[in-house]
């Protein structure tokens, strides 16, 4: 059994790094953490059995008066996560995230990529990117795929198969799968490599800026100035994920098969990103409701 706080955290860092944690989930663990300690450390606190249900409460409370709800949650997540572990470890006697209370979020629908959204930034791309063939590609790589930018940016050529796949090689903690990709997706990539990609760089990655692989602030910047363009507010590589997946379960799909295509441990993960716009809902219920039949 442990007894300080700190042993408990370097074990849990270190235990993340065996299992491949991201390099930003360690980040967001260690902030996390950082910030429980500094303020632990502000009250003398320093052993695990120091951490009453009121101090921790009275934590919560300190998190929910300086941070925006999201942010709050997003600084307590990690501390409940540790304590879970800690008790499975059996490097402490009880599970303390059962003292932690979370604050209550909001469920207001997150920015997601919308069909004509795609459509009006394919266009922008095509008229007024000095790289029309890469920016096409790789926004019909990740509207089609729901792939993360960091899998998208991680991409190589080898990854682009004839089949009709990507194979993801490091997707979030650690985990390889195949995500399938439609033929206009597949078409897309090979324009931009035989006719616009340069043909010996200094790297195999798949999307390039110059001759180096393209970095997440390019990427940024890239939907930044093509949503710019385009006429439309700003879209994050994540917002073609959420648009993925509600097109998906619009289209038919099914929430078993998205959580498969996202590399979801869970299924709760996947149904975050399946939330329907309210016409959808309006839709379903005008399909479904009991009184449909009489209205004719």
């Amino acid at each position: 059994m442990f007894d300080q706080l700190q042993q408990v955290i370097n074990e849990f860092i270190l235990d993340g790094e065996a299992r491949g944690h991201s390099d930003n989930t360690l980040r967001a663990y260690r902030n996390a953490f950082r910030s429980f300690t500094d303020w632990m450390g502000e009250r003398r606190i320093e052993r695990l059995g120091q951490l009453t249900p009121s101090v921790l409460r009275e934590y919560a409370v300190h998190c929910a008066a300086t941070l925006s709800p999201g942010g709050a949650h997003a600084r307590l997540r990690p501390l409940k996560t540790l304590f879970k572990w800690a008790q499975q470890e059996e490097l402490v006697a009880q599970d303390l995230s059962r003292r932690l209370p979370m604050p209550k979020l909001t469920r207001e629908p997150m920015p997601a990529v919308r069909f004509g959204d795609f459509q009006k930034l394919i266009g922008a791309a095509r008229t007024r990117s000095r790289t029309p063939l890469r920016d096409v590609a790789l926004l019909t790589v990740l509207y089609d795929t729901g792939i993360r930018a960091s899998e998208a940016l991680a991409l190589t050529l080898e990854d682009v198969r004839p089949e009709g796949f990507l194979l993801i090689r490091q997707g979030k903690g650690g985990k390889s799968r195949s995500v399938p990709m439609e033929r206009p997706t597949l078409k897309a990539i090979r324009a931009y490599v035989h006719q616009e990609r340069h043909e010996e760089p200094v790297t195999t990655a798949l999307f390039l800026a110059g001759d180096h692989a393209m970095s997440r602030g390019t990427l940024d910047k890239v939907l930044e100035r093509l949503c710019e363009c385009a006429g439309l507010p700003r879209l994050s590589a994540h917002a073609f994920r959420r648009g993925f997946a509600v097109q998906y379960l619009r289209n038919g799909g099914d929430v078993f098969t998205l959580q498969r295509i996202f590399g979801h441990t869970s299924l709760e993960m996947s149904n975050r990103y399946a939330q329907l716009l309210q016409d959808d809902v309006k839709l379903a219920h005008r399909r479904a409701s009991p009184l449909r039949s009489t209205d004719r």
